[in-house]
């Protein structure tokens, strides 16, 4: 408990910090959850859905894990996250309390960028699929569990990497989705479809929802236990 109260004064000095990332990131995910909207609109136009609908929901979810701060976008040249590390053990700050923060941003990233992700996908592409606030929030918690899911991976790849080489494990997660995605539908199946059929026929009963949730937060978890143990070794001179 006191690693937790100690993680969350350095959450809120992190969060203050940077004050235009809340702008970005509102901004971006209203335009993402937009374009997701539309992209749902032109494919029940045409009578198709295209594997690349299911592969542009499986990137957004997990971005909603981040806050667009200086530190996100500036991490390849700067290598900023090392940076950050490393003035943490300088200060020195435990790496228990830099990871237990470092989950306590994604959470409050996730429930931030929901808001306005989910709003806009509700807004310009789902306001005629008569969901009750149930069942969009059963909708939008799925989604989430799906994101969290990757979280402690990115985690992983953030505090046990280079800048540059954690771009390029990121890289590789673009075709992985890009082949489920079309295996989905090869299947004769629509994964953003039935996550959405699934969310309106169960409310929050949903197993799949449940199910995501679940697998997330475990994923989370042993990869963030995963992840501390090694950072501790880690050298970052």
């Amino acid at each position: 408990m006191n690693a937790w109260k100690q993680a969350w004064w350095l959450t809120r000095y992190e969060l203050n910090k940077d004050k235009l990332q809340w702008l970005w990131s509102a901004l971006f995910m209203v335009y993402a959850g937009g374009m997701g909207g539309v992209m749902l609109i032109g494919q029940r136009q045409e009578d198709f859905f295209s594997p690349f609908g299911d592969a542009y929901f499986m990137f957004m979810f997990p971005f909603q894990g981040f806050l667009f701060s200086r530190r996100s976008f500036r991490y390849i040249q700067e290598d900023s996250y090392t940076q950050m590390l490393t003035y943490y053990r300088r200060i020195p700050i435990p790496e228990q309390t830099v990871m237990w923060s470092r989950i306590q941003q994604s959470l409050i990233a996730f429930v931030y960028n929901g808001i306005f992700f989910y709003s806009s996908l509700y807004v310009v592409g789902l306001r005629t699929e008569g969901f009750q606030w149930d069942q969009y929030l059963a909708f939008a918690l799925t989604g989430t569990g799906y994101g969290i899911l990757f979280t402690g991976l990115y985690i992983y790849g953030e505090f046990l990497n280079s800048g540059k080489k954690y771009l390029f494990l990121s890289l590789l997660f673009i075709p992985v989705v890009i082949i489920i995605s079309i295996l989905i539908r090869m299947a004769g199946s629509n994964g953003f479809h039935l996550l959405l059929d699934t969310s309106r026929a169960w409310g929050m009963l949903s197993p799949i929802m449940w199910a995501s949730m679940l697998a997330g937060l475990t994923a989370l978890w042993l990869f963030s236990r995963l992840t501390l143990k090694k950072l501790v070794k880690r050298d970052l001179s």
